[in-house]
């Protein structure tokens, strides 16, 4: 058997990390070779040579230092698995148009907005408003209040902000300044991808996850009922889904 494990030796170099993933691993009891670790099991390491002959290494076999260097390899692979299986994927086809060029507001900028890996709205929120709108200025700090109480309850909803600003600057500073912790389409983007019953604002709309609306503040008839009447809507739907 321990002739087997020497046709995997190769040349000797005094360095322990090579380009491509090879490294030097010495043995127990003596001699040391070049390989790339591929796997590693409970009791043996999976090493491939330059010649891309693969074995299997009892761990025993391997001096302490280089048992370690797989239990870390191996522990790293399991982190890079995490992460690449808690990577964000939209629900719907609507939730990914939705969450495809989002920003947030971080101080006086806009920075692009990263969803968590496990955002599944069962509703979107948009917000058309702007600072230069007195009504507006006025119903905001209650939509603030209403966004942060629904998620600490963790509600499965996401609130958009579509800016009627006169221009970029003024958008951030208008998210700044009333602490408005949702994401906004970028100034400009988007401001038809739901159909309104009006244009005035500040204006509240609700979509199912799907993208069918189900609240507007305008009736089916044109007429202005308000974000507040929408907001309160809201908050029975998101209670019925608890």
């Amino acid at each position: 058997m321990r002739l087997f494990y020497q046709l995997l030796l190769l040349s000797l170099t005094p360095f322990v990390l090579f380009a491509e993933g090879f490294r030097t691993w010495n043995m127990i009891g003596g001699g040391y070779f070049e390989a790339k670790l591929i796997q590693v099991e409970s009791t043996t390491v999976k090493l491939e040579n330059r010649e891309g002959r693969v074995i299997d290494f009892p761990l025993e076999d391997l001096k302490p230092s280089d048992q370690q260097f797989a239990r870390e390899w191996l522990a790293s692979q399991d982190v890079g698995t995490a992460a690449s299986d808690a990577t964000f994927r939209p629900s719907t086809e609507f939730a990914k148009r939705v969450y495809s060029d989002l920003v947030i507001s971080k101080g006086s900028r806009l920075v692009d907005f990263e969803p968590e890996s496990s955002a599944r709205p069962k509703y979107f929120a948009f917000y058309r408003s702007a600072q230069w709108c007195p009504p507006c200025r006025a119903f905001t700090p209650d939509l603030v209040d209403f966004y942060k109480k629904q998620k600490r309850k963790g509600a499965a909803f996401e609130l958009i902000f579509i800016s009627s600003d006169k221009s970029e600057e003024l958008m951030a500073e208008y998210m700044d300044k009333y602490d408005m912790d949702w994401p906004a389409f970028h100034y400009g983007e988007n401001k038809d991808i739901v159909q309104r019953n009006g244009g005035g604002i500040p204006n509240l709309i609700v979509t199912d996850a799907a993208g069918n609306k189900l609240l507007d503040s305008y009736d089916s008839a044109g007429k202005y009922i308000g974000p507040r009447t929408v907001m309160a809507e809201l908050e029975k739907l998101l209670e019925d889904t608890d």
